[in-house]
């Protein structure tokens, strides 16, 4: 086998195992006209419990900008079967309500389901550009201060995250993160451009 024979075995083996499922996945892109623009395609189907198992027993790691500060780092939460706290809790750090300069707790969930979007995006494109953070964790009064924010809001619990990877649409982005069904997506594509993820029961809106 030539470098370059492993190389493609390598990345097909990551774009299979980073999602687990038992059903298949969101829509094909030729058959979407929206998503057929962006160039990019969708996954179309899940991993087996064995391939997911390899890629999630490797260390987790968050590549994370966050404009409001201007702060951009990279950072492994989950080491060896259990949290690397040094590296969780920079990550709660950078999610915290800038505000009101106050960190929460951040459900690991909720970075996973960031890891699994990032990781896909790299290994079925390349595209190493780092998360970028709007909204993470917010207190209460900073929720309430919001617009549009819902008073019960998962960011007042550690459990969503608002934001881009850029060069990617929000429309293709919030449809590639549903396709982990692993809770809320919102679509925020017309005076804002960024889409919510949460880890709360699955529902999808636009806005």
């Amino acid at each position: 086998m030539t470098d370059l024979d492993r190389l493609r075995s390598r990345r097909q083996f990551l774009t299979r195992s980073i999602v687990l499922g038992a059903t298949a996945m969101a829509f094909a892109t030729r058959s979407n006209p929206i998503l057929a623009a962006t160039g990019f395609l969708l996954p179309q189907s899940y991993a087996d419990a064995s391939t997911a198992a390899a890629f999630w027993a490797q260390p987790r790691t968050l590549n994370l900008y966050r404009p409001a500060t201007g702060e951009h780092r990279q950072l492994c939460y989950w080491r060896d079967g259990r949290i690397e706290m040094d590296g969780y809790l920079a990550i709660c750090r950078m999610l915290r309500d800038t505000h009101e300069d106050r960190a929460a707790t951040i459900d690991v969930r909720l970075l996973n389901l960031l890891r699994g979007m990032t990781a896909w995006l790299a290994a079925a494109y390349g595209i190493s550009e780092p998360y970028q953070v709007n909204s993470g964790f917010r207190t209460l009064t900073t929720n309430a201060a919001t617009e549009g924010a819902a008073r019960n809001s998962f960011h007042t619990k550690g459990m969503a995250v608002d934001g881009i990877v850029p060069g990617l649409s929000p429309e293709y982005l919030g449809r590639l993160i549903a396709t982990f069904r692993a809770g809320g997506v919102g679509f925020y594509i017309n005076k804002q451009h960024f889409v919510h993820s949460d880890v709360g029961r699955v529902r999808f809106w636009v806005r």
